[in-house]
């Protein structure tokens, strides 16, 4: 027999703030009228506004007047937020692959047991706050999510996906009264999505635990969501009910967005005072016929290379030849290599430093080439650097200095303020770019903290153009980022002149490519022409 539905979490006539200053504006301009959330539900948040929304389910604003937002329960709720914004609150890329051990490493199960108990299982804890963990949902969970082979591995060896499974698990184990996940299947191959999918469509029947997931409005919408909350970034909710009894508005909006971004896109076009010839004519490759190109030597050659951790392989005997200004997509499920791949071309794996890999015509060799030197012609945006700029550290920069950082000579993780310190010409570059992609406005007025996801990766990407490198690196750069500024990305893609190296799983977040290499497994690849 089922459940008789329940009420979780209602909002009637709320209006959420961010602050306690007095007039501080409210975080939708109109209040949530009602809003009820129950057992017998699954919703999905869905729309522009939707990261906002989940954050005032989760109690991150304050609400006015205080009872307009009840929680139906006597104690304080346990309500565990998701946000998949990057791989893991730590170092960037490199610590990813740094395998010399310290005392702070952990495996997989470290990191998902970590402050916690287990009732029959040895503590793993590193602060003095522990909690009592259920070894039975453990085991449960991890053969759930497919963890299990994966307990021993080290955390920060764990490919974007297993980690975002690694999370959810370590989520979950505090059995939380509601769950809320934002964008729960970006950057995710088919595979690890179907997991996490599986998971949270039995979540309330097999665990106990409502769900709820924010999506926007070009991702399909799971079968097992039952209702839909469509959230304005300004207004709040334009309509909430049943996805069955709400298809003809969902199909309105999509249409209605397509039309706009179609206009704005246009609009944009015509107003802006730079166009991409102005923005790629400091690239050095810029006026190079394919004859000149052509008797260039490769950009990046890995000549039979292998990759082991611990004595597994991870790549094996891997021949790829990419030549000048080649656009590539690297295909592959999570866990097959891809983020090392990239690792060993950036030179942020300890063995990086091979001959095997041979950058410009000349063999990488330790002594013989640097870190900085090999990063001078290197642009990147990914979610390791998304993670950082997450952080305390960077995320309190500017809209400017962010992108400024991208002209540091060396690595393509500094984020020191450096805008006094660039020379005309690459404040000149700076501005280009900020005009053509529509960050004049929040320029020097909004921090990297204060955007939203969408907007934080055009940042990024933005960044990883400045510097004007030879190789360009886009891991899941258009992931989270909504459809209108993807779009001018991928339109502004074609018309680079450097080498291009994309890391997509999904066909709308992945720009024009010329060829591709698809990695299956050790030892095990492919690579062809893309037929666009």
């Amino acid at each position: 027999m089922a459940e008789q539905s329940r009420l979780i979490l209602k909002i009637s006539n709320a209006l959420f703030k961010g602050s306690l200053i007095k007039n501080a504006p409210p975080v939708f301009k109109t209040p949530i009228k009602n809003f009820e959330l129950r057992t017998d539900q699954k919703w999905v948040i869905w729309g522009p506004g939707k990261s906002k929304f989940i954050d005032a389910l989760g109690g991150k604003f304050l609400c006015d007047p205080p009872l307009a937002y009840q929680f139906n329960k006597n104690t304080t709720p346990i309500i565990e937020q998701i946000k998949f914004r990057g791989v893991m609150p730590t170092a960037h890329l490199s610590a990813r692959y740094e395998f010399f051990k310290d005392e702070f490493d952990q495996t997989c199960k470290m990191f998902i047991l970590d402050n916690s108990i287990g009732s029959n299982e040895v503590a793993y804890t590193i602060s003095t706050t522990n909690r009592v963990v259920d070894m039975k949902l453990y085991e449960l969970l991890v053969k759930e999510l497919q963890l299990s082979e994966l307990q021993d591995r080290w955390a920060m060896g764990l490919s974007n996906g297993q980690m975002r499974r690694a999370r959810l698990t370590r989520s979950l184990l505090k059995k939380p009264d509601l769950l809320l996940m934002d964008d729960p299947f970006l950057g995710l191959d088919p595979g690890a999505s179907a997991i996490i999918s599986k998971l949270l469509a039995g979540l309330q029947e097999k665990f106990g635990i409502p769900v709820a997931v924010g999506l926007r409005y070009q991702d399909e919408i799971p079968q097992w969501c039952t209702h839909i909350c469509a959230v304005d970034n300004q207004q709040g909710i334009m309509f909430q009910g049943s996805v069955s009894e709400c298809r003809e508005r969902i199909k309105e909006y999509r249409d209605c967005e397509v039309s706009e971004i179609e206009n704005r896109t246009l609009a944009q076009r015509q107003q802006n005072q730079f166009s991409i010839e102005d923005l790629i004519a400091p690239h050095p490759l810029y006026g190079k016929n394919h004859h000149e190109i052509f008797k260039m030597p490769s950009s990046i050659e890995f000549k039979g290379i292998g990759v082991t951790y611990k004595g597994e392989p991870v790549l094996k005997n891997l021949f790829w030849d990419v030549k000048v200004g080649s656009k590539w997509h690297i295909r592959g499920d999570n866990g097959t290599g891809k983020s090392t791949l990239l690792s060993m071309i950036v030179a942020e794996h300890p063995q990086s430093w091979n001959s095997k890999v041979v950058e410009n015509g000349q063999e990488r060799r330790s002594g013989k080439s640097n870190y900085f030197d090999i990063n001078k012609r290197i642009g990147m945006s990914s979610p390791e650097l998304h993670a950082i700029f997450a952080t305390k550290s960077a995320r309190e920069l500017t809209v400017r200095e962010c992108i400024a950082s991208g002209c540091h000579e060396g690595s393509s993780n500094n984020f020191k303020p450096m805008w006094t310190s660039l020379d005309s010409d690459q404040k000149k570059i700076i501005d280009m770019y900020i005009h053509y992609f529509g960050l004049k406005d929040i320029a020097d007025t909004r921090t990297f903290e204060s955007l939203t996801v969408s907007d934080q990766k055009l940042i990024l990407f933005v960044r990883s153009l400045v510097k004007m490198p030879e190789v360009l690196i886009l891991d899941e750069a258009f992931s989270g980022m909504e459809v209108e500024p993807m779009l001018r990305c991928h339109n502004f893609l074609e018309y680079w002149p450097g080498t291009v190296l994309v890391v997509a799983h999904v066909a709308e977040e992945t720009p024009k490519c010329n060829h591709f290499i698809k990695l299956l497994g050790p030892g095990k690849y492919e690579v062809g022409n893309v037929n666009n």
